[in-house]
């Protein structure tokens, strides 16, 4: 994911593991001014119990106990389900701050016309201004600490150049903001001398080279697992083991995530003025959609699972008809989450989620 997205996103989420995952995603974001507030519908393609690098010994009954925790809660995620997810009833993490501005209503599950398991939500940001002011103020901060100390790569430390660190002085003086949202786009501002601006393409390179491979062989490989009556549940796959057939390169990189998102989205990234834009969407529209492709991983046991349990999915859901839904989302109150409601209405978040959430995320980093 790009280096714009990472640091929007992470200055607001929380870690927590888990054995839900989906396949692929769009997120169409609404910017009302007027009403000051963003609306976003979030729609996951391919929902899947996944039982990737030992992350449960029973990754179906895990699933289940995640979906049903994240209805409940209104969490919802970015990409994947870790670590980029966000759990608004949890008192944890940098984005704290933020959580008193989101309202997320769960809209439910249901299959696309092709059958395949699918789920939406919509997100609401109240105070929009006020919301952004905290997340600038946050990069702000973040930034002026790293052109101090200087940014760490694998095991390499980056260190700014002085010019880098007037710009930013000379940026926020002007009273100029690193984050600007309009309806059809999103641009992060980064004033930086001219060679850290190649340093952070760089870093995009690098994160492109790093995503591609592995997802080429994660998918390859868990085909080949599946063909050979694999567990159907295992997507963790040791990219030294595959071995990728010349003729298959050009269906695999055309597929990956990763170079799907430059192709399927509207990016760019420019520099004028001692001052780098990265931005996502474009000037004009009327609304930004973000989508992140397939990963190749969906299975449909988590929705014969479903089934057996008797949930509710609607059958052959049509993209029109989420967007019906969402207008008129748009023109009236977000419906809460059950527990996102409760704890909105005791007036405190949820301290033994926050725990929960803690233990997750150490267990997650001790794999």
């Amino acid at each position: 994911m790009p280096l714009s997205l990472r640091l929007l996103l992470l200055a607001m989420l929380f870690l927590l593991s888990s054995c839900l995952e989906f396949d692929a995603q769009e997120i169409t974001f609404r910017y009302d001014a007027q009403q000051d507030r963003i609306d976003a519908l979030v729609v996951y393609r391919g929902v899947f119990a996944e039982d990737g690098q030992g992350s449960s010994d029973k990754p179906m009954e895990k699933a289940l106990t995640d979906l049903d925790k994240a209805m409940k809660n209104g969490q919802f995620a970015f990409w994947c389900n870790w670590p980029l997810k966000v759990d608004p009833t949890v008192d944890a993490g940098p984005g704290r701050a933020l959580l008193p501005h989101m309202e997320v209503e769960t809209g439910g599950l249901f299959t696309d016309p092709k059958g395949v398991l699918c789920g939406y939500q919509f997100v609401r940001i109240r105070e929009a201004k006020a919301f952004l002011q905290k997340l600038n103020t946050m990069l702000e901060v973040g930034l002026q600490a790293a052109t101090l100390a200087g940014v760490t790569q694998n095991g390499v430390n980056h260190k700014f150049h002085a010019d880098t660190r007037e710009a930013l002085r000379e940026f926020l003086r002007s009273g100029e903001k690193m984050l600007v949202i309009e309806p059809g786009r999103v641009e992060l501002r980064l004033p930086c001398a001219v060679s850290d601006h190649r340093w952070v393409k760089q870093q995009l390179e690098e994160h492109f080279l790093n995503n591609l491979p592995r997802e080429m062989t994660r998918r390859y490989g868990t085909d080949l697992l599946r063909a050979r009556g694999g567990d159907i549940t295992e997507t963790s796959v040791n990219p030294a083991s595959v071995d990728i057939r010349g003729d298959a390169l050009k269906d695999l990189i055309h597929n990956s995530a990763t170079y799907r998102f430059f192709w399927d989205n509207d990016f760019t990234i420019e520099r004028k003025d001692d001052v780098t834009t990265v931005g996502v969407g474009h000037h004009g529209a009327e609304e930004l959609v973000v989508k992140k492709a397939s990963d190749g991983l969906y299975h449909d046991a988590l929705l014969n699972k479903l089934r057996e349990r008797g949930d509710k999915i609607e059958d052959g859901l049509p993209d029109q008809e989420l967007a019906r839904r969402f207008a008129a989302f748009r023109g009236r109150d977000c419906v809460l989450a059950e527990h996102l409601a409760e704890t909105r209405k005791a007036g405190a978040p949820d301290k033994d989620a926050a725990k929960d959430a803690e233990k997750d995320k150490e267990r997650r980093v001790d794999r």
